[in-house]
């Protein structure tokens, strides 16, 4: 009798669990109020902790509207894991997750607006009772010590292979010249008949800019555009303000910049991070 009854009892549970998943469209519900449904995995290996680096993809929606894909970003997002700032939001969603993962996670609209995303006014499309539902994918998670560390690595690893790129570039080139103190190459193709630019003064250039490949990123030539700037202002990149300073008027050279005085770590436009970059330069006249 004992033994029906728990056979009884077991059955009639696992009927109104599907039964309230099916309801939700197959959400299942936390006692915090996390609805959570997983469609990879099931969060049962090591999951992320608060201030862990979680690394993921997500798409985001209200009533079923896409407003956000973090494929538009070309790579996956990279946050701190935050606390959660509600019962039942998708860092809580996170926290339950494995790296592997992808699950689902349903949210009240004006509880993310307001309490995540901090908004001081309502946008007019949220409405009262409005559902947002995440969908996130974990690839990795990191603590934010060993995180700090791997970025540090690959920083590194990208300086050397910069480096090594620059001197392949100059032995193939066969560019002898020794570089300045900061590094930068400077090969003159016509010397100039007029003054040396100083400090403070504006000068009209004309240039080239290529990538070590010779892919061309920006040309004032094309454009038939002289270019203007102030030297040693800081309105250009370091290796001009530096470059266009050992030239005269009427001259034109060849500058060739280590990424450290071109865009540096960051990208530009069509420049990837950490690029040595080529200019050819025309120091067309010094403006009075």
């Amino acid at each position: 009798m004992h033994k029906t009854f728990s056979l009884f009892f077991s059955s009639l549970f696992i009927l109104v669990s599907l039964q309230a998943c099916a309801q939700n469209g197959g959400y299942s519900k936390k006692e915090t109020g996390l609805q959570y449904r997983f469609f990879r995995g099931d969060g049962q290996d090591e999951n992320p902790k608060v201030t862990d680096i979680v690394t993921v993809k997500m798409d985001y929606f209200i009533n079923d509207s896409l407003l956000f894909t973090s494929t538009k970003l070309g790579k996956p997002m990279q946050f701190p894991l935050s606390p959660a700032a509600f019962k039942g939001d998708f860092f809580e969603g996170i926290a339950t997750m494995s790296i592997g993962d992808s699950a689902s996670f349903l949210c009240p609209a004006d509880s993310v607006f307001l309490r995540i995303f901090r908004v001081k006014q309502m946008p007019p499309f949220v409405k009262s009772g409005d559902i947002m539902r995440f969908e996130i994918a974990l690839d990795s998670f990191l603590t934010k010590e060993a995180f700090e560390e791997a970025k540090v690595a690959e920083s590194q690893a990208l300086i050397e292979a910069s480096n090594q790129s620059l001197k392949s570039y100059l032995a193939e080139k066969g560019i002898t010249s020794m570089p300045t103190e900061s590094g930068l190459y400077y090969v003159e193709t016509l010397k100039g008949t007029g003054k040396f630019p100083q400090k403070g003064e504006r000068i009209k250039v004309h240039y080239k800019g290529t990538l070590l490949d010779g892919t061309p990123f920006d040309s004032s030539i094309e454009r038939n555009q002289p270019f203007e700037f102030v030297l040693g202002m800081g309105q250009v990149i370091r290796g001009w303000d530096e470059g266009l300073a050992l030239m005269q008027e009427g001259g034109k050279a060849t500058l060739i910049l280590p990424f450290n005085l071109a865009y540096g770590e960051r990208a530009a436009g069509q420049i990837p991070p950490f690029s040595p970059l080529v200019f050819e330069v025309e120091l067309i006249e010094i403006i009075k």
